[in-house]
């Protein structure tokens, strides 16, 4: 149930080198990438991901949330 690849094994992937006096990368085949870079093409996946306490982004987005409302409440006294 995997999502198959937009660019075919082979094919130069245009404009994601990064590296001088290199060339392109080409595709590989499916198999060949692992298994988590699949899962980030899945929203629920990624939303179940932020709802777990063991999960540093749930933590990160905490910590945002709690510096969002105490500004806020900043603004609000002056």
């Amino acid at each position: 149930a995997r999502t198959v690849s937009a660019a075919p094994a082979g094919t130069p992937l245009k404009g994601l080198n990064y590296l001088k006096d290199r060339q392109d990368p080409v595709a590989l085949e499916d198999s060949e990438y692992p298994d988590w870079l699949w899962n980030l093409l899945d929203e629920r996946k990624q939303k179940q991901k932020t709802k777990k306490p063991v999960n540093r982004q749930f933590h990160r987005k905490q910590n945002r949330d709690a510096i969002k409302a105490l500004n806020f409440m900043k603004d609000k006294k002056n």
